[in-house]
């Protein structure tokens, strides 16, 4: 039985991978012919594109494959022969639900180790080799925003990355969603392990107003950003790994900023991997209940129902976003709707209705 779903598994996520691969070919066409993009770039760029395209298409093609290996099984009759044999349904089904549990957590390793740095390199070569676009070079960062600790965000206007210099600094201090403090300074330089800013002012905010005081040279205690904290690009917050934007939340909860998308997306790294589980469930329940129809009724249930399942989750996703459901429902609620049922589906094939 396991054998004949990771047969059709195989077959399913190179159909459903490929057909993604062409849409988004045909979107593309009009900047890879604009931009002369070499046939081997874009191969690159696929290439690195597809373990995402994978986890994506994942769902839709176990779905599948359970239905077919099942399917096959019942019209050979051998469904029939065990179940007189007195093997209950769930016994049946037990490897397919074996595969789709170690799916679900391969795919929240992949999530967390392979997937944001392959990202981060499909995105520089989108963005270079094909857009065109111009990088600021290796040494120096300029227009630099970055979401610091403690409630710290630094605006530089220059970082010479080899000098380990900011120029035209201001640092803002938030606590508890109002500005507290602000330090303003020419220059930085990191020197002995510490951060030393030159000419500028120290402002604080309170109750009685705006104290300001000046200086030549001021070291901020507690100060954890490092130089290499500066040296690299801000990444895109949904494509880090789990533990690094559960981080990211809580910087931006120090600084005061809406965490109610991010938190939606942190809830999703948990929720997305387990509707391979959910959709074997529905699957089996499906096909050990309905033993008629080949190929074409198999794809005809797995394209629906991966198609609402997916509309469930944007939806939610969505929602989750603008605030109107907490974030972990606005996750979850896809795996909620279909997990019942997937549930509902299982006890009434045990009863045989």
């Amino acid at each position: 039985m396991v054998r004949e779903q990771l047969v059709a598994l195989a077959t399913g996520l190179c159909f459903f991978t490929s057909v993604f691969i062409i849409v988004d070919v045909f979107e593309k066409i009009d900047t890879y012919l604009d931009n002369t993009v070499p046939l081997l770039t874009v191969a690159t760029y696929y290439a690195m594109s597809i373990p995402g395209i994978v986890l994506q298409v994942l769902p839709m093609a176990m779905l599948l494959s359970c239905m077919l290996a099942l399917g096959q099984m019942g019209r050979d009759h051998e469904l029939t022969a065990m179940q007189a044999a007195g093997i209950g349904i769930g016994r049946i089904a037990a490897p397919l639900y074996a595969v789709a549990l170690a799916m679900s957590v391969l795919v929240f390793f992949v999530n967390e180790v392979a997937l944001p740095g392959l990202n981060a390199r499909k995105l520089r070569l989108y963005r270079v080799e094909i857009k065109k676009q111009s990088l600021e070079g290796a040494g120096m960062r300029t227009n630099l925003a970055y979401l610091g600790r403690d409630g710290r965000t630094f605006l530089i206007k220059s970082y010479t990355i080899a000098d380990r210099e900011m120029r035209e600094v201001v640092i803002q201090e938030i606590d508890q969603h109002t500005l507290t403090g602000r330090i303003d300074a020419e220059w930085a330089r990191w020197e002995e392990g510490r951060w030393v800013f030159r000419q500028g002012f120290v402002r604080r905010f309170d109750r009685e107003g705006e104290h300001a005081a000046q200086f030549q040279e001021l070291v901020i205690p507690g100060l954890a950003e490092r130089p290499e904290d500066f040296a690299k690009a801000e990444e895109d917050p949904m494509a880090l790994s789990y533990w690094e934007l559960e981080q990211y939340i809580g910087r931006l909860r120090q600084s005061g900023s809406r965490v109610q998308k991010y938190l939606v997306e942190l809830y999703l790294k948990v929720a997305f991997p387990l509707t391979n589980l959910i959709v074997v469930l529905i699957g089996t329940s499906l096909a050990l209940r309905v033993r008629r129809g080949g190929l074409a009724v198999s794809f005809g249930f797995s394209i629906f129902i991966s198609f609402i399942y997916y509309a469930f989750i944007r939806t939610g996703q969505a929602l989750g976003h603008n605030g109107t459901i907490p974030p972990v429902l606005a996750a979850w609620i896809g795996n909620l709707v279909f997990g019942a049922i997937a549930l509902w589906l299982f006890a009434r094939a045990r009863r045989g209705g």
